[in-house]
């Protein structure tokens, strides 16, 4: 690639990167400020939006929830609140990766069908990429899958890398066709092994392992295939930007797009008639028993942040019944159990009010895709910065997985 090629590549790159960092500034106080408990917040108010969300109709508001940006705003919505959707709209314009159909084959002992979806599309983008790769590094390897289809299909050097001795113990366990090594290593404490030659692959490394993958390939001279997953688990209290502008945060600053790891987790929020785990139904009803159980703890425990209704439980407690998870929640805390009537009003309550929080929390929720962008954004940016060929875009459909932007980066 020419000189001129590489820099007018890496000014494209640097103008959706500031497209959507400028939007995620612009509206701070909008995704700062959740509407949990169904009280419009200052942000909508002076956006003049509250009293519309909250006149949605209930097919309305699901059509709405389900079509994420794609879903078409009823008439009457605040013509600010549309020029704001169309500006995300054209911010998360993504285009998919288009590469030839993968041969059908068994699924792998404990890999699923969406697994191996996934596996499967990673390995086929890598082909005319990595075929002259030294080696291929696959970071947080897990089972093996990936590791040992990369294995089998390219005939050279693999090395899963996985934190877990359990999980690395079974990845061993599982045949394959070809001979791909598995170490037990915690990356972000002793670093990733690379080397110049070396292919860096990680599917969903989540939080920081993707900028600690992208960060070690550039210093190494290794070339990288990322997906990206849940932004929000970062050591740090922030994640800080890989790239900066002088415009957009003077000085040096990256204190404006330093954004909160709890933010981050809105990343996350894909709603889909059925999820990974659970309905939509489902999560709904969770959320309701969750906002009961807040109510319930904040009688005696003042000032409980909303979310730490559910410390010390898994967050799959809330898919049992509201009395189980409120009787686990106050054994754990060592409360004596409500009454049947305060049980009972608390729910009350919560179904009202996450009636309204559905409504009041969709203009923020719409910034889901648009997190996840940026985070692409900005790790492209950045190997850009360091004269690496990049590609980015839509590895797989949404119905394999939500979470499936996907950044190839070649090494000069």
């Amino acid at each position: 690639m020419s000189v001129a090629a590489r820099a007018a590549s890496e000014l494209e790159l640097r103008s959706r990167w500031l497209a959507s960092a400028r939007v995620i500034v612009g509206a701070r106080d909008l995704l700062h400020e959740r509407p949990w408990d169904g009280e419009p917040t200052r942000a909508l108010l002076d956006r003049g939006w509250a009293e519309g969300l909250l006149a949605l109709s209930d097919p309305e508001l699901r059509a709405l929830e389900l079509g994420g940006l794609a879903a078409d705003w009823p008439p009457g919505t605040p013509t600010t609140l549309l020029e704001l959707i169309g500006e995300l709209r054209e911010v998360c314009r993504v285009e998919p990766l288009l590469f030839s159909p993968t041969p059908p084959r068994p699924d792998r002992r404990l890999e699923s069908p969406r697994k191996r979806a996934q596996v499967d599309a990673l390995a086929r983008a890598l082909e005319g990429r990595a075929e002259s790769a030294a080696r291929i590094v696959d970071v947080g390897s897990g089972h093996g899958h990936l590791t040992r289809e990369l294995a089998e299909t390219f005939g050279r050097p693999v090395l899963g890398l996985e934190r877990s001795s359990s999980l690395t113990a079974r990845a061993r366990s599982l045949p394959s066709f070809a001979s791909p090594s598995f170490a037990v290593s915690d990356v972000l404490r002793d670093g990733i092994p690379l080397a110049a030659g070396d292919w860096a692959v990680a599917l969903h490394a989540c939080g920081e392992l993707g900028d600690a993958v992208v960060r070690e390939a550039a210093a190494s001279g290794a070339s990288v295939a990322l997906v990206g997953c849940c932004l929000q688990k970062q050591r740090a209290a922030h994640r800080a930007p890989l790239c900066h502008d002088d415009d957009l945060e003077p000085s040096g600053g990256r204190g404006r797009l330093a954004l909160d790891k709890r933010l981050l987790g809105l990343s996350n929020l894909t709603a889909r008639e059925r999820g990974v785990e659970a309905s939509f139904d489902d999560n709904l009803a969770s959320r309701r028993r969750r906002l009961a159980l807040h109510r319930l703890l904040s009688s005696v425990e003042p000032g409980l942040p909303f979310g730490a209704e559910i410390a010390g439980l898994n967050r799959r407690a809330a898919r049992s019944d509201l009395p189980g998870l409120v009787a686990r929640a106050f054994a754990l805390r060592g409360l004596a159990q409500p009454s049947a009537e305060s049980l009972a009003e608390a729910a009350r309550w919560a179904d009202e009010g996450h009636a309204r929080a559905r409504r009041l929390s969709l203009p923020r929720a719409a910034f889901s895709r648009v997190l996840e962008v940026f985070v692409l954004l900005d790790r492209a940016l950045y190997l850009r910065e360091r004269s690496y060929a990049v590609e980015l875009g839509e590895l797989f459909p949404a119905e394999v997985s939500a979470r499936n932007l996907a950044l190839f980066a070649t090494s000069p």
